[in-house]
């Protein structure tokens, strides 16, 4: 989770008519960590839910403009910077959004998972964990005297 820092591979005038548009699939057929995954170059078994929001980056601050906007400024085209990738087993993405903070070039993406999890009963826990503390405790007094 994090600034990943993948782009879209398309020029800024089509990613800013893209997102005006709110075409989503579009932007997304070109960006490259949905890319990487697909192929299994990054991120092996890693998965990341469905994006149906905007480019998360770069926002002027304090603004709800991308940087760029104004031509003298430069230009930095629009991406999927800011992702939530999960891994494992048991997991279900309940929501994926970006939050509409203003407080930095990026706007910040939050999800909610339901993680299916393995009830243990307490006293076989307990049992497994002294068994596991025995061994070890074991271990450690054969390599003492193997030491002497």
């Amino acid at each position: 989770m994090g600034d990943l820092n993948y782009r879209i591979n398309l020029p800024y005038d089509k990613v800013r008519d893209l997102i005006s548009k709110e075409e989503w699939s579009k932007l997304i057929e070109r960006d490259q960590l949905v890319g990487e995954l697909q192929k299994g170059h990054s991120f092996d078994g890693w998965s990341e839910g469905a994006l149906n929001f905007a480019p998360t980056y770069k926002y002027e601050l304090n603004s709800e403009k991308y940087y760029g906007e104004d031509p003298k400024a430069g230009r930095r085209t629009p991406a999927w910077c800011d992702r939530i990738l999960s891994y494992g087993k048991g997991l279900r993405q309940l929501m994926y959004r970006r939050t509409e903070l203003k407080l930095s070039d990026h706007r910040p993406v939050t999800a909610i998972y339901m993680a299916e999890v393995e009830v243990f009963c307490p006293k076989k826990l307990q049992r497994a964990l002294n068994y596991t503390d025995a061994e070890i405790e074991n271990e450690e007094v054969v390599a003492e005297v193997i030491a002497y």
